[in-house]
């Protein structure tokens, strides 16, 4: 049975995450790669940030886990400006995909229109 995440992130939230004044919380959301590839000039993209965060959350939503806090660390999303993500997990978020039954190939699309960043996740539970 395939099963679908949808995860949408408004810009404007992922742009005070990125504030300096929120201390470290980016940091335990994404990894120092993904920081890295949602930076420009030197500067992090807000959308960037936004579209990383939606589909790690899209990912999570695969599960169908409640009550627990999103594994940020133990998924990973490669990408950048103009590449399609690709998503891998290991740990804790390996675990809860095997506890749910899914397939190890997980598609994933990203899209931003105005204000937001939408991403959807699709697995294969077995």
């Amino acid at each position: 049975m395939p099963r679908v995440g949808v995860d949408l992130v408004l810009i404007s939230r992922a742009e005070e995450l990125a504030r300096p004044e929120c201390g470290p919380v980016l940091s335990r959301m994404l990894n120092p790669a993904e920081i890295s590839a949602c930076t420009r000039q030197g500067r992090l993209d807000p959308s960037a940030v936004a579209g990383f965060l939606a589909v790690k959350e899209a990912v999570f939503k695969l599960f169908h886990q409640r009550d627990r806090p999103v594994p940020w660390q133990s998924m990973r999303v490669d990408g950048g400006a103009g590449r399609w993500p690709v998503v891998h997990l290991d740990g804790a978020a390996a675990a809860l995909a095997g506890a749910a039954g899914l397939s190890p190939e997980i598609s994933v699309s990203l899209a931003h229109d105005g204000a937001y960043a939408v991403a959807v996740a699709a697995s294969i539970a077995q």
